[in-house]
């Protein structure tokens, strides 16, 4: 009779905060050895805090983080980082050094690797992530989607038991998304590895995962096997955000280029084939907030524009400061959302979340013969 897997990665009672905003609320969790799991959740609900407490590149306030058996607060930074892979959503490519550069310089110098060894199992790294030919290449002469490719073998080159991947393809454009998800289910059905991916790509996250944490409120709100969560969540968030066929997030300030989101939103409602009306009633909608509301009294919005299988259009805008609902107060945006929203159907909910202002719309879908 085989043994089970060994817990890999326990978490007990995590908490974290930013500036006495509770991100990560007693959160428990354990990820068994050779385990793949996907973290999927609204943005702003801890989901890449809780990867960065894991490798100590956040510090806990509180609870206990065993790796390996073993409390991160016993064990050298240093020595946990080798054990522990990550990589990022940005790139983090050092630009003057070359792709196989890149690779070999923490074997070489945290590890002290022999240069010819590191050489070695940087030219086979890059053969595995596709880039046997780009090894004298320049960050900078290289895609976005090879970029990530070549941070992904830099991680790897540490030789770590465990990775992670924070939003690996969110700084993507959209046609470079699949060929670094490959190269994840590549390293996925070869290796063996533990695994923790925050992802938004739905499908992927179906596709490769043992387990799905769904993080909500600072916790892993539900758990189970991709199928459990994705055809039968038992909880009413996981529900409601599982029917969502598709998501696109935009973290804007007031120096984000205006035009360019338009032209995104746009492309989104074509995408969905989300009929001229209701791409116009949408965009009304968004920059009358935006203009009236957004510019002249937030300082930094999560933007997260949605899709469900029937064919709902649903908005999310999440933002810091004191409680600020711009559907109650008096003033001409306020009146003209309103009446938006009672002329169309549009559902409104708006909720403090984690010390965030979290208004949602949700716009119904086009009945047949309308």
């Amino acid at each position: 009779m085989s043994e089970s897997p060994k817990d890999m990665v326990v978490v007990k009672g995590l908490c974290k905060s930013f500036n006495g905003v509770n991100v990560l609320r007693d959160l428990d969790a354990t990820i068994k050895q050779g385990e793949i799991v996907s973290i999927v959740g609204p943005s702003g609900t801890g989901k890449s805090t809780f990867l960065r407490c894991l490798n100590l590149l956040e510090t806990p306030d509180s609870g206990d983080i065993f790796i390996d058996g073993v409390n991160t607060q016993e064990i050298d930074v240093r020595m946990l980082r080798r054990k522990m892979g990550m990589v990022f959503q940005q790139f983090n490519l050092f630009p003057h050094l070359s792709t196989l550069e890149n690779i070999m310089l923490a074997p070489t110098t945290l590890l002290k690797e022999p240069k010819q060894e590191a050489e070695e199992h940087a030219y086979d790294l890059l053969e595995k992530v596709g880039l046997s030919g780009k090894a004298w290449a320049f960050p900078w002469e290289l895609s976005g989607g090879q970029q990530q490719r070549v941070a992904i073998a830099r991680a790897l080159a540490m030789r770590p038991e465990i990775m992670l991947f924070d939003e690996p393809t969110s700084a993507l454009d959209p046609t470079m998304v699949n060929e670094v998800l490959g190269v994840i289910r590549s390293l996925a059905d070869e290796s063996g590895m533990t695994m923790a991916i925050v992802t938004h790509e739905m499908r992927f996250a179906r596709e490769i995962s043992d387990r799905i944490f769904y993080m909500d409120q600072g916790v892993v709100y539900e758990e189970g096997t991709a199928e459990q969560i994705f055809t039968r969540p038992k909880r009413d968030r996981t529900r409601a955000f599982i029917r969502r066929v598709d998501t696109v997030r935009y973290d804007l300030d007031k120096d984000f280029d205006y035009y360019g989101f338009d032209a995104k939103i746009d492309d989104f409602a074509m995408k969905h084939l989300i009929e001229q009306d209701r791409r116009e009633l949408l965009v009304e909608l968004i920059e009358e907030l935006f203009d009236n509301f957004f510019f002249l009294k937030v300082e930094e919005l999560t933007f997260t524009l949605g899709i469900t299988e029937k064919k709902e259009v649903e908005l999310r805008f999440a933002y810091g400061g004191p409680e600020l609902n711009p559907l109650v107060a008096d003033d001409a945006a306020s009146l003209f959302a309103r009446n938006v929203i009672l002329t169309n159907c549009i559902e409104e909910e708006f909720n403090i979340i984690d010390g965030k202002n979290v208004l949602e719309f949700v716009l119904p879908a086009k009945k047949k013969g309308n």
